[in-house]
């Protein structure tokens, strides 16, 4: 063989070797993070938020589960992103009797196979009417 011949070969299998690191990184423990469009919402109004990969693209079908204005411990409540990895929590509650507790937080999605689980760190406060 030639010496052209081995340089190509072997720029073949580099080619190679980066596409199958990337493809992996891409389809492998990718990370996510949350965003949300409020800090707070009137009693009765909405908010939506979204769950994104690393790579800026919202994630499609993935339960979302938050703390929902409630007494004592509040209540845990799921929601699923639509194909663009939005979600959308309309009609807020506001509780009299919860006091500081009038509040959507708690925002986490757990993970998967292909993506990482990552938790939105703030909270949506409920504001009477």
């Amino acid at each position: 063989m030639e010496r052209e011949s081995y340089y190509f070969l072997l720029l073949l299998i580099g080619l190679a070797v980066c596409i199958g690191v990337f493809w992996f990184q891409f389809n492998n423990d990718v990370s996510t993070f949350m965003i949300v469009n409020a800090t707070e919402v009137e009693e009765g109004g909405s908010f939506k938020g979204a769950l994104m990969d690393s790579y800026g693209q919202g994630v499609a079908n993935k339960t979302i589960t938050y703390h929902k204005p409630g007494y004592q411990m509040g209540t845990l409540v799921d929601t699923t992103t639509d194909e663009n990895g939005e979600f959308f929590i309309e009609d807020a509650q506001y509780l009299e009797d919860a006091g500081k507790d009038n509040y959507y937080g708690d925002f986490t999605y757990a993970g998967d196979g292909k993506y990482k689980g990552c938790t939105y760190g703030r909270n949506i406060t409920v504001i009477p009417n």
